[in-house]
């Protein structure tokens, strides 16, 4: 599948009991495939990002994710 190929550097650790990791956004990745590939909802990487525009993320950005 393309635009899934971003890379998970270092990682949060255990936030409250929590494990986050830190995920690098590549050229054409889109948040419902960086969704499918953690099991998590688009909603929830909207979230845990405070991001404005779901339609709108950017190659070297990098989003925090729940594991």
């Amino acid at each position: 599948m393309p635009g899934i190929g971003g890379s998970v550097a270092g990682a949060f650790g255990n936030l409250g009991g929590e494990k986050w990791i830190t995920y690098t956004i590549q050229s054409g990745d889109t948040l419902t495939a960086i969704g499918r590939k953690y099991n998590v909802s688009v909603n929830d990487l909207v979230a845990w990002n405070n991001i404005k525009n779901p339609d709108l993320i950017y190659a070297g950005d990098t989003l925090k994710i729940k594991q």
